[in-house]
This record gives structure tokens, sequence and C-alpha cells, in this order.
């Protein structure tokens, strides 16, 4: 008797709020992929890893404005007897949305031993940067590059040798992964690229999600808004590298932030949104922005309507850049060096103004509009090469035929 093939997404959110973060950000491909495939399976692997620590049960509970398509199952293995019994009658073809860590090692040799397929997809269309370990903080960083950096480098090691499976398609949105294979630069890369020691069997070109998620909103264009994307300043993966602020330094920045903002908001006579990441607090930030209207999980829908997008590091404001918005990337001294960097990319890469919101403020309305008007000629390569390098293919299509044509058929 042949065994049922399913798609399932392998998922391993740490709480209620990264799950909806994992949702929010991939809802429209979850609901198109559910669209085409009676049944799909979501499989938190947390238990499945090496030294899991979680002894909390995820429920799945989702923001209200978050929806979950109703053909989606979901399965907690409590162990990996339990995902064996689960595997019984069924095959299954994995979406890989989980990481490379030490930890995930057993993850990789439970898949290999039911030779569940994989695929990634990589479609977020966002500035990469390496993090650098900070002075001062030498071991703390070098223990969280251990745990990410290197660890990530040894699966993809142990893959090229058959002990974990290799992702058999990887779907990107970044033309310099295809520009890095077919160039090569140096013996070893050149040795590399020839034998595809990569951790990807194949890598197929698809747009990014914000391009697909624009195309088909029905949200219309606006510029009513001064929209702030608020950093999560003492979010876990900065800590990695660094101590808490301080209140009073932290005090100090939103101080100076308020200001900028009450300022623009004053000049251009237009209201403020504060928007913020799906890990922050919202009740921390709104005592912080009391005059504003601080949201969460409506990111998107208020870029839409910007006049003018203000942000720190953030993966959101790739809608920005699509969209061709003002933009204005902003630092201070609460942040660190990598917080600054990762900015500072955007910058140099699409060519976003700066800012440093401790700087007093006194420049005229009318030549800030003049030079964001005329950073955003330098969009365009950033978003060919980034957000839309698959013409106007629409990405969410181009992934289902692929797996329904390679592993369904």
């Amino acid at each position: 008797m042949n065994n049922k093939k399913y798609l399932a997404w392998f998922i391993n959110p740490k709480d209620e709020k990264s799950f909806n973060k994992f949702v929010l950000v991939n809802n429209l491909l979850i609901n198109k992929i559910s669209e085409k495939f009676e049944k799909v399976y979501m499989i938190n692997v947390e238990k499945l890893k090496f030294f899991s620590k979680r002894k909390i049960k995820l429920n799945y509970q989702l923001n209200e404005n978050l929806k979950f398509p109703s053909n989606i199952k979901f399965f907690n293995p409590t162990n990996p007897k339990d995902f064996d019994y689960f595997m019984v009658g069924k095959e299954l073809i994995g979406i890989n949305a989980f990481g490379r860590s030490f930890n995930d090692l057993k993850i990789y040799f439970l898949l290999l031993r039911h030779k569940i397929k994989q695929v990634k997809i990589s479609n977020i269309g966002n500035i990469q940067s390496n993090t650098k370990v900070l002075k001062g903080f030498f071991w703390k960083g070098m223990l969280f590059k251990f745990k990410h950096d290197y660890s990530h480098k040894f699966t993809v090691l142990l893959s090229n040798f058959g002990l974990v499976p290799k992702m058999e398609i990887r779907f990107i949105t970044n033309m310099d992964i295809i520009g890095y294979k077919k160039r090569g630069k140096g013996l070893w890369k050149k040795i590399f690229n020839y034998f595809n020691f990569h951790f990807a069997k194949e890598f197929i070109l698809i747009n990014s999600r914000a391009f697909d998620e624009i195309k088909e909103s029905k949200i219309e264009i606006e510029e009513n808004l001064i929209v702030l994307l608020d950093a999560p300043l003492e979010d876990p993966q900065w800590r990695n590298f660094r101590n808490f602020h301080s209140k009073e330094k932290l005090d100090d920045h939103y101080r100076c932030l308020t200001k900028l903002l009450n300022y623009l908001s004053k000049i251009y006579n237009k209201n403020v949104v504060v928007c913020l990441h799906p890990s922050d607090d919202l009740e921390k930030k709104r005592k912080y922005f009391p005059g504003f209207k601080v949201v969460m999980y409506q990111t998107k829908e208020n870029i839409m309507k910007a006049f003018i997008v203000l942000f720190f590091e953030s993966g959101a404001i790739v809608d920005a850049i699509l969209l061709k918005k003002r933009i204005a990337t902003l630092f201070s001294s609460c942040l660190d060096e990598n917080q600054i960097l990762h900015g500072k990319k955007h910058s140099e890469k699409v060519g976003i103004l700066q800012i440093n919101i401790e700087d007093e403020i006194k420049f005229d309305k009318d030549n800030f509009l003049l030079k964001l008007d005329k950073t955003k000629e330098k969009y365009s390569k950033y978003i060919n090469e980034h957000i839309k390098p698959d013409g106007e293919n629409i990405a969410h299509e181009k992934i289902v035929r692929i797996l329904k044509e390679r592993f369904f058929n």
C-alpha cells in the first residue's frame, strides 16, 4: 500500500508571539499554498531537537488581525517516537522553516531517516548584514556566533557527507546568490560551486513576498501618514552582543525620537503612526509614544499610506522600497555598533538617507523632501536585484507549480 503524500511546514516558534510573527510574514504564502493542496500539516519541531527545554505546548492562538486556512492541521510531536507514529502511512514534502543550530541536527537526522524531501523559501528580499563581536563583549558575541554562524557551516558540511539531508530546492529573491554561483572568485569558491557544496541542490529565483502582497493588495496607495517602524531595542538578538540599556538611556532615546516625530508631523501636517515589531511590547511602547497611534501587525497597511517612512533596522522596509516611498533610516547612541551598521547598509546599498535623532532638528521642510525624493532614484537597481528579480511573476504561483511538478506528479 502506497503512503499518502502531504505537504508540511516544519516550524519552530518559541512562543505564541513568535508563532504570530511567522504567520504574519508568511500569511499570503500560507493561504495560497493551502488553496492548492487538500491538506497541509504544520509541525512544531521543538521537541524533536537535542536538549529541548520548552515544556509549554504551543496552542497556535492567532492575533485577531490574522487568519488561518481550515485545511491546515497542526501537530506537536512530543518526541521522535511520536513523530515516527505520525509518519505511518504518510510521505511528507517539507517546507523547512527552522534553523541550522547544533540542537537542530537531531531534527535533520530524523528527516533523513524518514526520507523527507525539503525545500527552503527565502523570499524576504531584505539586506543581509553580518554581525560582529563588539568590544568588551567578546565571549558573549563568540557564544552567539558559535550557536548560529558556526553551527550553520557545520550543518552544511554534514550535508555534503550525506549525514543530514540537503534542501532539494531553495527559492531565493537575492540575485547576488546566483551571481556568486556564476562568478565564484577564487579557487576555493570555484571548487565549492562546481561540486555544489551548498546546502541546497538547486536555487530557483522568485520575487519577494512584498512583491506578491502589494501586487495582490486591494489597499489604496496614499501619502497621508508619517510612519515609524520602531525597533525592539532590547530584543534578545541584540542582547546576545551587549548588555541591557539603562532606563535613562532608553528614555533619552525616545525623547529625541518623539521630538523628531512631532516636528515632522507639524511641518508636513501629517498624523504619525508607530508600527511595532511582532516581538515588541505594545503596552510599554504606548507609554513611550503617548501622543501617537501605536499598532502591531499593521505595518504593511500603514506603509501603503505613508508620506514618509522612518525606520531603524527592519525587514519590513522592503515594502516601502518597492513602493518607492520617501524613506530615512534612524540611529542614536542607544543603538549598538551592529544596529547602526545594519542601518548604514541601507544607505550604502539603496541610497536611503540617514538621520541621527540626537542631532539638532533644523532642516528645511522643502529641502528635506527634495533629498528624500532624490534618493528614490537609486531604488530601482535594488528592487530589480532583490525584491522583484523574476519580472512580473507571482512568487506563490511559481512555488506551487514547481512543488506540484517536482514532488506531487
